[in-house]
């Protein structure tokens, strides 16, 4: 039986941690991998890293000075995610392994993060000249033309007004009842449902979905590999922070376990879970070679986030500037239909 993992750390040296950003978080892990690959240990690495960072190491060192743990150092500092992974590499892997991943994920991300904004700076300058424009067609513009519009046209083009105001509202009422609802079921949902419904979206949840399969195949894997049985692994992910994938996980994995049910089911019914992650269970393989799987598997769904994202970020700006094409087009029509309209009406 494991032992419930703290929350909050009592010792000093831990007290009025800030956390840290995405770029602190990169470079931390990014450095640390290479200086444990090149042989230093863990304090002479944090000892090294001290000197040519911004953010002070000095109560992570002191602390594993006092035996505790690396990844109970860094807990007040990263994410609970990063901390969950960095705690079963400690204890039940390869930490090396882990931090070199996380390094590379943290600094993909953050020059994926710098591309996006430049990706951005041009497209959102030419939505916002164009918000000017229409700001000025609306105020000064529009009324002109109704003025100039023959008393026939007027009322077409009121009338073409108040068919959009009542499209409008309805829409908005109706928007507001389906947010209603929406809102009633999250709150039914359990934190495995929700992060199921976050993968299961168009697009973005593509990528979450990928990002969890490498995280939870990743994680077990090396429970697995380290020789733990499946009670025990149960156990572990019961111990971190009720409100963490991997607590809730092992709630579910539990419960199936204590009932005989098979986990082909529980990977059916969450979006998260790879389809292969069936096979892998087939009986006949030891906890050893489901291991391995899991933990090949998983370097093959790190390579795929990492490709997925690419992707995404590639078509940011081609979709921003159709966009802004069918702005243009909207307001060409909103100018040129009502001049239309009383062309129509001084010629009838």
């Amino acid at each position: 039986m494991h032992a419930k993992l703290p929350h909050k750390h009592s010792n000093t040296f831990l007290k009025a941690k800030k956390r840290w950003t995405l770029k602190q978080e990169a470079l931390f892990f990014s450095l640390l991998a290479d200086l444990l690959g090149a042989g230093f240990s863990l304090k002479q690495a944090l000892q090294s890293l001290q000197s040519f960072m911004a953010i002070n190491l000095t109560g992570v060192v002191e602390y594993l000075n006092t035996g505790g743990s690396f990844s109970a150092s860094l807990k007040e500092n990263i994410s609970e995610a990063l901390y969950c992974q960095l705690y079963i590499a400690e204890k039940h892997g390869n930490l090396l392994q882990t931090v070199q991943q996380l390094g590379q994920y943290l600094t993909k991300r953050l020059q994926q993060k710098a591309k996006l904004h430049a990706l951005l700076i041009y497209p959102l300058l030419i939505l916002g000249m164009l918000a000017f424009i229409l700001s000025g067609i609306k105020i000064w513009l529009a009324p002109e033309l109704v003025r100039f519009n023959s008393q026939r046209a007027t009322v077409s083009y009121r009338q073409i007004e108040n068919y959009a105001w009542y499209i409008g509202a309805i829409f908005s009422i109706v928007m507001f009842f389906y947010v209603l609802k929406i809102g009633y079921w999250w709150k039914k949902q359990s934190l495995l449902g929700r992060h199921s419904w976050y993968s299961g979206l168009p697009v973005l949840g593509k990528i979450y979905r990928q990002y969890l399969r490498y995280y939870l195949t990743f994680n077990l894997g090396l429970l697995l590999r380290s020789g733990l049985e499946f009670q025990q692994i149960c156990e572990l992910l019961q111990s971190f922070s009720p409100n963490t994938l991997l607590h809730q996980l092992g709630i579910e994995l539990e419960k199936y376990l204590v009932s005989g049910r098979n986990l082909a089911e529980l990977i059916k019914n969450y979006h998260f879970f790879p389809t292969e992650l069936g096979l892998f269970f087939e009986k006949g393989k030891t906890q050893l070679e489901i291991g391995d799987d899991l933990l090949s598997y998983s370097k093959l769904a790190y390579l795929r986030l990492l490709q997925q994202m690419d992707v995404l970020l590639s078509w940011v700006q081609p979709l921003l500037f159709l966009l802004i094409a069918a702005i243009i087009i909207g307001t060409y029509l909103a100018l040129l239909l009502p001049i239309y309209s009383s062309l129509g009406g001084m010629y009838t």
